[in-house]
């Protein structure tokens, strides 16, 4: 399987180095570092994670397009890219509407503007000394004193129809968020693939699948019960959304949720339902979660052991050595 880990936002900056060789030597393919507004500044984090490892791909998944001027954006990005040729993945996105706001930075047109900054920042990364006069962003005669010589891949993470097309468009590869499920999979490709014929572009456009990852030996039923509280809320959000409306998962869902309510979704919700959504319970039921992921057209499983502070570092670092099983 092909599988990274997402290291949680909530981790104290000084445990990253320890918790990125951990994964490097476990076996994983790739470590993903949100920039969760307020916790770890993503790109610091990834140049944590760089440094403490010795050839494991590290992405940035994502940096919200309006917090940075694309310039600056650039300069970091091909800053990465040039310290560790072929090991940084480079993320943008449109940032949680909530962060954003907190900000003052929201946006008239979210996807003007992250067209405009990917623009930009793939100009600029190519050597373009680059002058315009944005919706969002001014640029005179900008050009980097280092660009990557070797190409540094932009990830968008979005999840919406017309986000998704944009991804396909102009981006590399697309972060799928919390919660994927096999159908919402094959129907994000099916958008990205829309965008990639829009666009002319050739090539294969990466999917990696972020997966929540709650595995015991000792309790599947109560760890899944566990995740299943946790989560309720946004699962009973997701079932009305447009990822799951021809999906037989998302009918399954929404007919408990209209039944049991969000109160009474995480004690309703049948485990094997929960874990097409999750990779939560035992080692075989995690695994299988994760291959029914791969089989609906993701490339890479990202599993994510820690959500918005889901559980302590320390359980966390369990997580990570525990689902080395699931490595083969």
């Amino acid at each position: 399987m092909k599988l990274g880990i997402q290291i949680g936002a909530s981790t104290p900056p000084g445990d990253l180095p320890a918790i990125a060789r951990l994964a490097e030597e476990t076996g994983y393919e790739e470590i993903w570092l949100a920039e969760d507004y307020f916790e770890l500044g993503g790109i610091a984090s990834v140049a944590s994670a760089l440094a403490a490892t010795n050839h494991i791909a590290v992405g940035l998944g994502v940096v919200a397009a309006a917090v940075r001027h694309p310039a600056v954006t650039a300069m970091e990005f091909a800053t990465l890219g040039g310290a560790y040729p072929g090991r940084f993945m480079a993320g943008l996105g449109h940032g949680a509407p909530g962060w954003v706001r907190q900000m003052g930075l929201t946006a008239e047109s979210p996807m003007t503007l992250l067209r405009e900054v990917a623009g930009v920042v793939r100009s600029l990364l190519a050597g373009d000394t680059v002058s315009q006069a944005g919706d969002y962003f001014e640029l005179n005669d900008v050009s980097l004193d280092h660009p990557t010589s070797a190409r540094v891949p932009i990830y968008f993470g979005v999840q919406g129809p017309a986000s998704l097309r944009l991804s396909g468009e102009i981006a590399d590869g697309t972060l799928l968020g919390w919660f994927s499920s096999p159908g919402s999979v094959a129907w994000a490709r099916d958008r990205i693939e829309e965008g990639r014929r829009r666009g002319g572009r050739d090539g294969h456009h990466e999917i990696a699948a972020l997966c929540l990852l709650a595995m015991t030996e000792d309790d599947p039923e109560r760890e899944s019960r566990a995740l299943a509280g946790w989560g309720a809320g946004m699962l009973a959000q997701m079932a009305h959304g447009k990822p799951l409306a021809e999906a037989e998962e998302g009918a399954q869902l929404r007919a408990i949720v209209a039944d049991a309510g969000r109160e009474g979704l995480a004690e309703a919700i049948p485990l094997d339902l929960l874990r097409t959504f999750a990779a939560t319970g035992s080692p075989e039921d995690c695994a299988a979660s994760v291959q029914r992921l791969l089989s609906a057209g993701a490339d890479r499983v990202v599993l994510v052991p820690n959500p918005a502070s889901y559980r302590p570092t320390s359980e966390m670092v369990e997580q990570i050595a525990l689902a080395q099983t699931l490595l083969g």
